[in-house]
């Protein structure tokens, strides 16, 4: 039978999907072919407890937490779900233990009990009790640890009574003390003087302040000057010395050729206004001749007098006869402004 490409992309999807879902529940510590009934556990504070940290028997890893929430009910509970194998039988005193898997914080919570059950089992979904260990009770049996002080203790004792032992320790105190009373004067001289420079360490402060503000505040002028100088640099590095130097010599001949040229213009005018303040040459006798300016006022005004009297008077200078009739003989205003 042959199939079609929709039914092998559904398989094909079926197959992922159950892949990620095994995967996913692997790596958070619980396999799904393998049976399991489900416990529950209240603490307090459950101290960075994850979900699918292990859940161990003597050692043993038998399940793992699958969930961490606050009680709906009450907020001051933490309730742990715990996920164990179906094979671990336990009694109903089994207590879950919160504890330190390591000194880097890591947490588990531990079975312990002391026989499996035959009939006085926890249910599925029932509560365990719980109980919280310190780091170095989780670490430490308490045991293990009275009987290594009462091995070391008689010891100590013997190492504490020896005389030279005590010698040394009585004089390490002393020099402790002295070392101690002398941080402290060093402590007190430094106060004195750290109070006493406080005006001039405020002060110095300030101008910091200040300086730093202004060269802020001159960014932008500092790094135009800098450009300048720098464009200024190449184009002296880059300009021929001998060519400046050759054009500065002509242009500096140029100005005093022109200097020179200059300075005769400036005699001939000053001869020119002496010969014009004698009432030499036209223009100074039109200044100095009071006569021929007054000639010259009267001209003109007969001169505009003459252009008046032709516009308003045209037939007087001009006859002009088209069918060659007689030219009408001129009529004299009544207000001739010619006279």
């Amino acid at each position: 039978m042959k199939l079609s490409s929709e039914v092998k992309i559904g398989i094909l999807a079926s197959v992922t999907l159950a892949t990620l879902i095994i995967g996913y529940r692997f790596l958070k510590g619980s396999n799904i072919f393998d049976r399991s009934k489900v416990y529950y556990a209240m603490y307090r504070d459950v101290e960075m407890l994850d979900a699918s940290a292990p859940v161990l028997a003597r050692g043993i890893k038998v399940g793992s937490v699958i969930k961490v929430a606050l009680k709906p009910d009450n907020p001051d509970s933490v309730v742990v779900t715990l996920d164990i194998k179906a094979d671990i039988l336990l009694p109903k005193d089994t207590k879950a233990v919160l504890v330190s898997t390591g000194l880097m914080g890591g947490k588990a919570v531990e079975l312990r009990f002391t026989h499996h059950c035959q009939d006085d089992c926890l249910p599925n979904k029932g509560f365990i009790q719980s109980e919280t260990q310190s780091l170095l009770g989780g670490m430490v049996n308490t045991n293990e640890l009275k009987s290594y002080m009462k091995d070391l203790g008689p010891d100590l004792d013997t190492l504490m009574n020896k005389s030279q032992l005590g010698a040394n320790v009585n004089k390490s105190s002393v020099d402790l003390a002295i070392t101690l009373q002398n941080f402290a004067e060093i402590s007190k001289q430094l106060q004195i003087l750290l109070k006493s420079s406080d005006r001039h360490i405020q002060s110095s402060l300030q101008n910091i302040d200040k300086l730093t503000n202004s060269l802020v505040a001159n960014t932008k002028s500092i790094d135009k000057t800098l450009n300048n100088l720098s464009t200024i640099t190449e184009q002296l590095k880059e300009a021929d010395p001998g060519k400046l130097v050759k054009n500065s010599d002509q242009a500096i001949q140029e100005i005093n050729k022109t200097v020179s040229e200059a300075k005769g213009a400036v005699k001939q005018l000053s001869n020119l206004l002496t010969e014009i303040d004698k009432g030499q040459g036209s223009l100074g006798k039109l200044i100095k001749d009071p006569a021929l300016y007054k000639n010259l006022e009267k001209s003109s005004k007969n001169i505009d007098l003459l252009l008046q009297d032709m516009r308003l008077n045209p037939n007087r200078y001009i006859h002009i006869s088209v069918f060659g009739g007689k030219n009408k003989q001129y009529e004299k205003p009544a207000q001739d402004p010619a006279e």
